[in-house]
């Protein structure tokens, strides 16, 4: 049994537990804290010394108590081979300072930028930093209610920040830090906002390409609204040595679908892209002034760029009106187009994108006014009625009248007749014959 005695030195008391290991007295102190914790740990510890003894496994209460006991004790009850050596950790406790480090370790990220703002969103609300299990799910409830009615952020944004800020607490749960994450079992909207979709049209798009300020912002524009690639992951990583100009086809490097086993994908060089790297090629000369290997877009690859506020001064300068997600919306433009006009498979297009038709669906196709247009020229086409778009607004309908209502006229002379029918039953049957006519 374990003894518990409490001494008072430089009117500071703590606490020290007596026991026997092996028939042997040792002494642990327990530091400052309360007589119910030294009581716990009383308890704890003489249980830990008799499943020593028995070779057995500590009870839920004593392994959790285990865990949350500082380093100083449980190094000391690890010596006495009352319990396994804990890993020595250095590791932030607090939420927000656990999160910006475990960003920093994953150099897997393509776009570590998105966790941050996350984070960002989660210090805003909290204010200041908090201990990892100070964070409950009534907080983080309120969190996301916060980003939506506060921030005006849209289910779908909202959704991605918790969904982020979850998966970094399920780390701190395999580190030990937690027990349970908060942010699990939050309902989550992640379904696609089609309020943010615009069709960038042909016109619109021959007027920003005219508006571009040089040769490499307009090959920047016809990847992403011809080529449909993505930007700038999939734009920036382009080179010159992945174009084959005499098949009429170019190789992108995708590091979104790379872990899926799909790195890469061969694209055609459709006529309006080939001109525009052509007048690039010529201007450039990559395997005469530059080497034949170098990226085709050189200008602006520093990550302070920012691409899309420069796609939108160019739209302005155009005389197009800024629309939401600019390069999402240029692949799904082009993604619209060749599904509508062109004569491709589906699972053509789905190579070429680097996506499958279920995503093609749900986030790239539209409904665009040309196919209210050709909807209204086929049903005129099939009702003989002119085109929609060119009749007057619609008045009162003149009633036509039905040559079927009052019956069919009946033709003397039989059914030789060329434009008049006798009617005749669905079913004929023979006349039955009169009983006169039988005994006659």
């Amino acid at each position: 049994m374990a003894s518990l005695q409490y001494a008072t030195k430089d009117r500071r008391g703590s606490w020290k537990i007596r026991f026997y290991v092996n028939k042997k007295r040792k002494v642990v102190g327990l530091g400052t804290i309360t007589e119910d914790e030294a009581n716990e740990a009383k308890e704890n510890i003489e249980h830990l010394i008799e499943c020593a003894d028995r070779s057995r496994t500590p009870c839920k209460s004593t392994r959790q108590w285990i865990d949350r006991i500082p380093d100083r004790l449980h190094s000391r009850l690890a010596a006495l081979g009352l319990c396994e050596a804990r890993l020595v950790r250095d590791l932030p406790t607090t939420v927000i300072a656990y999160c910006r480090n475990y960003i920093d370790g994953r150099k897997d990220w393509q776009k570590p930028e998105n966790y941050r703002q996350a984070v960002d969103k989660l210090e805003k609300f909290l204010g200041k930093d908090i201990p990892l299990v100070a964070l409950m799910k009534g907080e983080a409830e309120r969190w996301h209610r916060w980003m939506i009615d506060d921030l005006e952020m849209s289910p779908n944004t909202a959704g991605q920040n918790v969904k982020r800020c979850r998966q970094m607490l399920k780390a701190a749960i395999d580190d030990g830090l937690l027990e349970k994450n908060p942010l699990k079992g939050i309902k989550i909207d992640l379904s696609s906002d089609k309020t943010k979709n615009r069709y960038i049209d042909a016109e619109a798009a021959k007027a920003i390409l005219n508006a571009c300020p040089d040769q490499e912002w307009r090959v920047v524009f016809a990847l992403a609204r011809y080529g449909g690639l993505r930007c700038p992951s999939e734009v920036l990583r382009l080179c010159w040595s992945d174009i084959n100009w005499e098949r009429d086809r170019f190789k992108v490097h995708s590091t979104k679908t790379k872990r899926a086993g799909k790195g890469e994908r061969v694209v055609p060089l459709f006529p309006e892209l080939r001109k525009e790297l052509a007048d690039l090629f010529e201007i450039v000369q990559p395997g005469i002034e530059v080497s034949a290997t170098d990226y085709v877009i050189k200008r602006y690859r520093h990550t302070e760029q920012n691409l899309r506020s420069q796609l939108h001064r160019i739209a302005d300068a155009a005389g197009v009106e800024r629309w939401p997600k600019p390069f999402m919306c240029l692949r799904s433009s082009r993604r619209t187009e060749l599904e509508r006009t062109g004569p491709f498979a589906n699972h053509v297009l789905n190579d070429w994108f680097g996506h499958s038709g279920a995503i093609a669906e749900t986030h790239y196709l539209q409904t665009t006014e040309e196919d209210f247009e050709l909807a209204g020229d086929l049903l005129g086409d099939l009702l003989g009625i002119p085109l929609q778009r060119y009749q007057h607004a619609p008045g009162k309908a003149k009633k036509r009248k039905n040559p079927l209502k009052n019956g069919v006229k009946k033709d003397p002379e039989g059914s030789r007749g060329t434009g008049n029918y006798t009617r005749r039953d669905s079913n004929p049957q023979p006349p039955v014959p009169k009983t006169g006519a039988l005994s006659s």
